[in-house]
């Protein structure tokens, strides 16, 4: 059967279930704040596999403890993994808005901790996510943003694009970025995608 995609409750950055039959991958895990609602929807869902689109805080401040408590693995693209292990990079912006969305993102990663994870494996432009449960699934690897930010495409058309589109009446260029050009290769990737659908990490969902 087709894979479902499911927006969870909570604010701030969107986490969703990627469920496929009896089991499921959540994808990003929002913050501590959003936390114990975001787990409450994981419950008795089969959630094999915590598949993080980046490593800023606000998609991954749970991780750790959502692992232990539904007994799954995490997993991150590769140059994002120092990042969980307390690293801090810079983002960028242009324009008056997204300097000013940059400075802002600067200061909550100065000011949030992540929880220490460490991935059990690492997320490969065009991994399959079948071992996952999710056999219509694969990773799509979307640099810029962060250098490891990767989004989900599914066969139906629908991507979930995590950071690397932004965006509230359609999705658009990242409005911060820790490398532009990477940014701009990643949404010339996108466009050639051609997805049907898309769900960002920020902004208003798709209509169902």
């Amino acid at each position: 059967m087709p894979t479902q995609v499911i927006p969870l409750p909570g604010s701030g950055a969107h986490a969703y279930l990627l469920r496929g039959g009896k089991t499921s991958i959540l994808v990003d895990t929002g913050t501590e704040k959003q936390g114990e609602e975001t787990l409450a929807a994981c419950h008795h869902m089969g959630v094999k596999l915590i598949l993080l689109t980046h490593a800023h805080f606000d998609h991954c401040q749970n991780a750790a403890y959502f692992s232990q408590e539904l007994g799954c693995p995490v997993a991150v693209g590769r140059e994002d993994a120092p990042l969980l292990a307390g690293e801090q990079r810079t983002v960028k912006g242009e324009g008056l808005w997204g300097s000013a969305f940059a400075w802002l993102s600067n200061r909550s990663i100065r000011q949030q901790a992540i929880p220490d994870v460490k991935p059990s494996f690492f997320l490969e432009d065009g991994m399959s996510l079948a071992p996952y449960g999710i056999d219509d699934g694969k990773v799509v690897a979307l640099p810029g943003h962060t250098a490891g930010s990767v989004g989900v495409l599914l066969d139906s058309g629908e991507l979930l694009a995590g950071d690397a589109l932004s965006g509230f009446l359609q999705p658009g260029p990242a409005w911060c970025y820790e490398d532009k050009a990477l940014m701009e290769k990643s949404l010339e990737k996108i466009k050639a995608l051609r997805p049907k659908k898309v769900y960002m990490g920020h902004g208003l969902q798709p209509k169902t």
